[in-house]
């Protein structure tokens, strides 16, 4: 069990800057190799010659440098080969393979070791995919990192020591056959925990300048959804009228009627007083609890709801909490963005064929 959760540590971290990093639109890198045969590279420079060229920063100021990769190595990788560039950041493959072990220690346990044979689509398995979840998190952690060095943020001696501890302790419970199979060094393994810890510490600078609005409110409701835009906006309009007065007549519950009609597949949800659907909110905030409201013109659609409840207090307060959240995601989404584009990034074509 010990085992398990100090493997997960690494990995949680990475997935969180997965998920948190890349959730937004991802601009097209100028190459195709990474992005298109692994999708690994988020954005920056890619190049399929697998030649980086020389490595450095051209830079003139804090947002005009452009980092170029340095050369990865192809054929038969070795434990010290490159494997994967960021910038001038040489990642070796005994690195990548170590990440890879997190991961499919983790889920081997939830899954069975037969999941990465299975098919994900037409053309790939799995466990192909699992190779580009593994780029990905590798790149985004460089990119964190190497952006907290040009801001000079650093972990204090307390964290480093923690991350060291925790690193140590799971690297002394490994198998020693595993130790060889994945090419595991107790070096390279705290530098992983250390860079984790990094790039946690840099979402949390980013996230901690989001505000909350302590007065904001929320209301819990049923909705019905159809989409409308200028070509059909009068004809779905319609639509919704004739739906309201049968839903309004009928002797079936809303959410019955909005579970076969709506094109959300969210019926129950929460609004507040930041939602920017205006006409939604204030016939949320002002109509009868339990009651059909009539129909709701937004600028993606037409709504009708049923409030289910509102001015409660606890509710409110989960409601401020998740549009932090939100936000804190979005920012870092954002800064993220911001920074890889100053990194080249190349992955070794023998990765994509493991």
């Amino acid at each position: 069990m010990k085992l398990k959760r100090l493997a997960a540590e690494v990995l949680i971290a990475a997935l969180v800057f997965n998920m948190t990093a890349c959730g937004g639109e991802e601009e097209k890198a100028e190459g195709t190799a990474v992005e298109e045969n692994t999708k690994a590279a988020d954005s920056g420079e890619t190049s399929q010659d697998g030649q980086g060229g020389e490595a450095g920063a051209e830079a003139t100021d804090d947002d005009d440098y452009k980092e170029r990769a340095v050369e990865v190595d192809a054929g038969a990788l070795q434990a010290a080969s490159t494997a994967i560039a960021v910038g001038n950041t040489a990642v070796p493959y005994s690195e990548y393979k170590t990440y890879y072990y997190f991961m499919e220690n983790l889920y081997n346990s939830l899954l069975g070791a037969d999941v990465w044979k299975q098919a994900a689509d037409e053309t790939n398995t799995i466990g192909h995919e699992a190779i580009e979840d593994v780029l990905r998190m590798i790149i985004q952690v460089k990119v964190i990192t190497k952006q907290a060095g040009r801001q000079g943020v650093v972990l204090e001696a307390d964290e480093k020591e923690d991350a060291d501890y925790n690193a140590n302790k799971l690297f002394e419970s490994l198998d020693p056959q595993i130790v060889k199979d994945d090419m595991i060094n107790a070096p390279e393994m705290m530098k992983i925990f250390e860079e984790n810890k990094l790039a946690e510490k840099m979402y949390n600078i980013v996230a901690g300048q989001v505000t909350s609005d302590q007065s904001a409110t929320a209301v819990k409701l049923q909705q019905l959804f159809k989409a409308a835009d200028d070509s059909n906006r009068e004809q779905v309009r319609a639509d919704m009228e004739k739906l309201q007065k049968k839903i309004s007549s009928s002797d079936k519950s809303f959410f019955y009627h909005a579970r076969l009609e709506s094109e959300k597949p969210e019926i129950e949800t929460v609004v507040g007083s930041l939602d920017a659907r205006k006409n939604l909110l204030s016939a949320a905030q002002n109509g009868n609890i339990g009651t059909v409201s009539d129909v709701i013109e937004e600028s993606d659609g037409f709504y009708i709801i049923y409030v289910l409840k509102r001015e409660d207090e606890d509710m409110d307060t989960e409601y401020r909490n998740q549009v932090v959240s939100d936000e804190q995601v979005k920012a870092f989404q954002d800064a993220y963005t911001k920074w890889s584009k100053h990194y080249e990034v190349e992955v070794s074509d023998a990765l994509l064929t493991e």
